[in-house]
């Protein structure tokens, strides 16, 4: 039996509107595709240093930030994990491979935290407990919005499906599973592109 949020409507409101914040990361696929990889990741750069610049500015209580989850008060948010995340992305990926990984960020963990918005138990990293898994349902629907991704872009990318398949299950086990270091969850925005892209590389090289 799956267990829903007896919030999940509130919850669910709340997940729309920091996704439509989240979505904002398609600039980087765009970016890659209009202007190349080293403009991109010079703007990526640029972004991170501003952002950092207003991430401690909120930490210190002098500014407010919108959509910030009720963990992230006191401790970096997931929005500086997100653009460090792009630039790592970027920077080391092929270009087709990096634009992939970002949609499966952007839009995968969309669809991810939505269906998670509603469902109980969806949130493996807030008490850093390792090899914890999220509830199926989130696991399947991330996945199958990364192969569905990875399918609608390949007319652009041209990655055959066994590259985007492996860039899904990469994808998807970031997101799913808490991956925890010196006492610490990892954040799904900096491993989901980082996983997706080094899972596409190892494929492409088979």
């Amino acid at each position: 039996m799956i267990d829903t949020e007896p919030q999940w409507r509130t919850n669910l409101v709340r997940e729309i509107k920091r996704k439509t914040i989240h979505i904002t990361g398609l600039s980087v696929p765009v970016g890659i595709v209009v202007f190349g990889k080293i403009y991109t990741a010079g703007m990526i750069a640029l972004a991170l240093g501003v952002a950092l610049i207003l991430e401690a500015g909120r930490l210190r209580g002098r500014i407010s930030l919108p959509a910030t989850r009720d963990h992230e008060q006191e401790k970096v948010a997931g929005y500086i994990y997100y653009i460090f995340g792009s630039l790592v992305t970027v920077a080391l990926f092929q270009p087709m491979i990096a634009l992939t990984s970002m949609l499966m960020l952007s839009l995968g963990d969309a669809v991810s935290g939505l269906v998670g918005s509603v469902l109980m138990n969806a949130n493996v990293r807030e008490q850093n407990i390792r090899w914890r898994f999220k509830p199926l349902p989130i696991v399947a629907s991330m996945f199958m919005a990364c192969m569905v991704i990875g399918y609608v872009s390949s007319s652009l990318t041209r990655l055959p499906w066994e590259i985007y398949l492996f860039g899904a299950l990469g994808a998807t086990l970031a997101d799913s599973m808490a991956l925890v270091i010196c006492n610490r969850g990892l954040d799904d925005n900096l491993t989901i592109p980082i996983f997706s892209g080094i899972m596409m590389s190892l494929a492409a090289l088979l």
